[in-house]
């Protein structure tokens, strides 16, 4: 299976929508990935075909990751660690430094794939989440020098 990372473009925007769909209870609408594609935000494309996305809103060092997700058949086999970890890499090249996110307290897979790539929780978003009603945990990773390896 060919796994490659690139911009996300307007002309992905209705394959997002299906995935964001399919992965969560509580959907984004469509109307909410208007004005997302351009330079923050990638699609993972497994053998040439849309199968996730992570969305980043930037300001100065910071970004936050605003919407993140492999479809639920793509996922558990590390796809989602190639594009979270690729995307970092890319912004932290540019100087972005501190990564921001928030979780449904209760998904386990995904903050054990934040705590292996050196996240670490910061507080507590209470009833943040609905359908349904759940706290956030706010996550925060910090890169201060650029190495290669990561």
């Amino acid at each position: 299976m060919k796994r490659a990372m690139r911009e996300l473009l307007t002309s992905d925007l209705s394959l997002v929508i299906e995935i964001e769909n399919r992965a969560f209870t509580h959907p984004w609408p469509p109307e909410a990935f208007v004005e997302i594609p351009g330079g923050r935000s990638w699609i993972l494309e497994l053998d040439g075909t849309v199968r996730g996305y992570i969305l980043y809103h930037t300001s100065e060092d910071e970004a936050d990751i605003i919407n993140f997700a492999i479809d639920p058949l793509y996922q558990g086999q590390g796809h989602g660690e190639y594009l979270l970890n690729s995307s970092i890499r890319i912004l932290h090249s540019q100087g972005f430094s501190h990564f921001y996110l928030d979780v449904r307290k209760s998904n386990e897979n995904a903050i054990k794939l934040y705590n292996k790539l050196g996240f670490i929780p910061l507080g507590m978003r209470r009833n943040y989440y609905s359908d349904p009603c759940e706290d956030a945990i706010v996550m925060g990773l910090v890169k201060n020098s650029i190495t290669t390896g990561e």
